[in-house]
This record gives structure tokens, sequence and C-alpha cells, in this order.
């Protein structure tokens, strides 16, 4: 059995919050150095100050508008964010997360969070203002033939409760396909969120559904997340840069899996959480030229995992988009653990998967950077079964007001992988000029460098606008073939709704593509979202 069998990669992405040149200040009711003999004051009561898209001095015709046509996130939504509460110590480290907190819903374009002292005590002024949540997702690349094209509205917070609806039709070169999917994080007596997908593809369907309480603080005590997903589908396997799949297999997947942590130490600082994973599944392929039986193959795995972190966060802005605050946790996170997978559990043999990641966030001149690190396989009587390493390193430099490059290089390497897990890159994912799946296999390197140039970032009250100019170098090829890379550059546009309640800005891209032994040079036009190296995480326990 390979290691995707016992436990799918957790893989270290560079989340689409990036952050800051300067720490949070403390809140200036916090009692300074060498005051230790007073004690720091009580919150008296929380204050909200809930505004709208537009500020109430904005008056112009399509403010009125924008206003008229939104739902206010509700106050309650708000409240259970707060990890202050009247009565209790003032703690700047508390207030700061709970700004955070905020800001991570993602239905706000600011979040501010002041004390004020009053004749009846210290007052928490908390002032919302709420972004325009109800979006247009629209996408498209071509290169060397291939068009990809996705439509779509999101609404990310939903009769103002900060629940996510989306719909959404993407057409690919391998098929086309209609998603659904909702997201409320606290659906559930105010704890226990539930997210849900439904794909309808022109060759299979995939549906997934998930319950979870996670960690909302640094001090939570325990979280929970239960979660299934099946899926019949077709695999499409390229080789070499082929313009048509050479393999092609049918798959049927279904996941059981339910994890537990509990914290054993947790502070404004960072903490360390025990974990426990258990799972069954079955994941069987079939040659679509087969006309036999599908085989039927379940297993099932268990095993613990610790979880240790020292927080350092920072806030910054306009690095993924305009006139916005973005968070990001620059501390040092590792996790280590390991995944039980006994024959009696349907194995061929006993076996034992460790996996450990790590992430290392830093400040350097200018700016910040990420390490990330992943290793982990499958180990049984015979040796190495499956297995997979990959790292990656990110800078950020804010040269000037306004100005911003990115620099980002990751590499892996993967042992047996299962069908349609290889590396794949092409059309937007790696070096964008290039065709889908210009660049697969069980090797893979990228690079890619980008200078941002902010023009405006509150035009007209309404959009951020930018130029960058890019290149990216990269590709992907099986163990024991020659190296398959391939380069590409180009400029671009960087637009982003001021008012919206995402940091992400669009990306339209103009790329020359450099040839290589499977595609001529050529020009391609692309549109897409944020950066090209930014995958979407799982959030971990």
């Amino acid at each position: 059995m390979r290691f995707r069998h016992i436990l799918p990669l957790v893989v270290l992405c560079l989340p689409l919050r990036l952050s800051a040149q300067s720490p949070v200040e403390s809140d200036s009711a916090e009692p300074r150095a060498g005051s230790g003999s007073l004690a720091p004051p009580l919150v008296h009561s929380v204050e909200l100050q809930r505004r709208d898209i537009f500020d109430p001095e904005e008056s112009t015709w399509y403010a009125r508008v924008a206003n008229a046509l939104h739902i206010q996130t509700r106050a309650e939504i708000i409240r259970r964010e707060l990890l202050f509460h009247p009565g209790e110590t003032y703690d700047s480290a508390l207030v700061a997360e709970s700004e955070r907190n905020l800001r991570g819903l993602g239905v706000f374009r600011r979040v501010q969070i002041d004390s004020v002292r009053t004749d009846s005590g210290l007052v928490m002024r908390v002032v919302t203002k709420d972004g325009w949540s109800t979006k247009a997702d629209w996408r498209f690349r071509s290169a060397g033939g291939d068009v990809e094209f996705t439509i779509g509205l999101v609404e990310d917070n939903l009769l103002g409760t900060a629940s996510s609806a989306a719909v959404r039709y993407q057409k690919t070169p391998d098929r086309s396909t209609v998603a659904l999917g909702f997201r409320q994080s606290r659906l559930f007596a105010g704890r226990v969120g539930l997210s849900a997908q439904y794909q309808n593809r022109s060759d299979g369907q995939v549906t997934a559904l998930a319950l979870e309480q996670p960690f909302f603080s640094l001090t939570s005590r325990a979280a929970f997340r239960l979660e299934g997903e099946r899926s019949d589908e077709r695999i499409l396997r390229f080789f070499n840069g082929e313009d048509e799949a050479s393999d092609s297999l049918s798959r049927r997947y279904t996941l059981v899996r339910g994890t537990a942590a509990w914290a054993l130490r947790g502070s404004s600082r960072g903490f360390l959480r025990l974990g426990a994973l258990a799972q069954v599944r079955r994941d069987d392929f079939l040659p679509r030229t087969t006309t036999g039986e599908f085989p039927r193959t379940v297993t099932a795995a268990v095993g613990p995992y610790l979880v240790w972190n020292r927080a350092d966060f920072l806030v910054t802005q306009g690095v993924s988009g305009f006139a916005r605050e973005e968070d990001v946790d620059l501390g040092t996170t590792v996790r280590a653990g390991a995944m039980f997978a006994p024959k009696a559990f349907g194995y061929d043999r006993d076996g034992i998967a460790p996996l450990v990641t790590a992430r290392i966030g830093t400040r350097i001149p200018g700016g910040f950077g990420f390490l990330e690190g992943l290793a982990g396989g499958l180990f049984n009587s015979a040796g190495l079964d499956s297995g997979s390493v990959q790292l990656a390193a990110t800078a950020v430099l804010k040269t000037r007001p306004g100005h911003v490059a990115v620099a980002h290089v990751e590499g892996g390497w993967l042992e047996d992988p299962l069908p349609g897990a290889e590396f794949d890159l092409g059309l937007g994912t790696g070096p964008r000029a290039f065709r889908s799946h210009a660049f697969t296999g069980d090797r893979m390197v990228f690079a890619t460098a980008e200078y941002r140039v902010t023009v405006t970032e509150d035009f007209l009250g309404l959009v951020g606008l930018g130029v960058a100019g890019f290149v990216d170098h990269g590709g992907a090829w099986y163990a024991g073939l020659p190296r398959r890379l391939g380069w590409d550059a180009g400029v671009g546009l960087r637009l982003g709704a001021s008012r919206a309640s995402d940091t992400e800005a669009l990306r339209f891209d103009l790329a020359r593509r450099f040839g290589n032994d499977a595609q001529e040079s050529g020009w391609v036009i692309t549109v897409g979202k944020g950066f090209v190296f930014s995958p979407v995480g799982k959030r971990v326990l």
C-alpha cells in the first residue's frame, strides 16, 4: 500500500494573508514597564460600532445603493470572536488576537479595537467595516491551444452570518464541472462548523462533508474534526508533455476520518497540542479499457501527533491586495506524528507512516520570509513503500511605499505516488505560460519572482490598481528521465476591489513562453487570482 493510503499529504502552504513589517503594538491601556505596582485595568464594557460597505459620510449614489443592498454582519457574529469580556482583566494579546479572529472571517474590509477610559471604567470599542461579500468569480487561461475558464457567484457573508455559499462552472481541457459549496464556521451551538462541497463533473462526481470545532484561539483547550469524502471520477495521466493522456483510469474513493486534539499548554506565546487521528479508506483504480469487476480495497489506520508552536504575529498592507490589513503567523510550527497501518487493517504488511511538517517565519531586512518543509512515508518489512519530501522558501520585500517584491522557490520528491497524485504543472499552476499538463512527474522544482507597483490603492473609493513584472521557471519529470523545465516572463495588471471582503487581487497577465522540447515559444494571456504559488492548505488541529 502507498503512503497516500495512510495520510493525505498535509502541505505547509503560504497563507493567503501575508504579513507585516512591524509587530502589533500593545494597547495603551496595558501598564508599561516600570509601573508594576499598577494592576491591569478591568474591562467595564464592550461597545460595537458596525459600519456598512461605505461609511456614513460617503454619500455618493453608488454608496447608497451598495449599503441598501448589503446585509450588515450581525452583532452576535462579531461578539463571539472576541476573547475579552466585561469584568475581565485587560490583556493586549487577547485584543490583538480578537482582531485577527475578526479579519480571519473574511467579511470585513477594516477591523479596529481600541480601549477608551471613561468615568465608569475601561470601555473596549470594536469598530468593524463590512466588505462587499457578493462576488463574481471569473478566471481565464489560454496556452498552446488549451483554454480553461471559471465563472461563478460567491457570497461570503450570507444574510450577515459570515457563512459562505458558492456556485461555479469550470471548463478545462480535461472536463467540465459544476461545483456547489457551503461553509459556516460556527453553525451549531456557536462552536461547531459545517462545510460541504459537491462537484458534478462531466466524467464523475465528488462529494465532501465536514463537521469541525477548531481551536478558536491560542489558548483554546480542545478541537475536533469529522469528515467524509466520496468520489467516482476519471484519472488522466500525462507523460513527457504529451497533448493527450496516454493512460486513463476510473477511480472509486471513499474516506471517513476523525481527528481530535487537546492543548497540553497554550498562551499568547504559543502552544503544545496532542492529537489523534483515525481513518477508514477505500481507494481503487481500474483501467477504463477494462470491463472486469471493480476491485474493492478497504484499509484503516490510526495514530497520534504533536504540534508545537511559537507564535509571532505581524500585520502588513499591499502584499496580496490593496488598502487592506493582512495577517500571518511568522512564528515557528512543527508537527510530528505517525500512523499505524497493521496488516489486520487491510494492508499487505504491517507498516508505519511517520510524517513531519515544519514552517518557520522570520523578519528579514525590508520584509519577511518563510521556510517550509514536509517529509513522510510508509515503511513496512520490505522497506519504503511510498513517500514524499517537499521544501519551499518565500521572501517578501517592501522596497519602498507601494512597491513589493516576492520571490518563491520550491521542490518536491515523490516515491511511488498514486495515479493522479503526481506533480502536474502548467496552465497557471507553476509556469503560467505553458499548456495544461506540460510538466508531470514524481520530481519537481519551481521558482517565481514578481515585482508589483501600486498605482492607486482606492480609486474612486472602489478599486486598487497596480502593475507587475514576473518571471517563472520550473517543471516536473519522472525519476530516471531527463529533467523537463520551462521559462516564461511577462507583465500584468493587478486589480482589487477596495470595498470587497477578500484581500487577493486579480491577475491579468501577458506572458511570453520560451520554447522547450514540447512547446514552441509564444504569448499567453491569463486571468487568475492571488499568486501562482499560493495553494490552499488544510487547517491542522
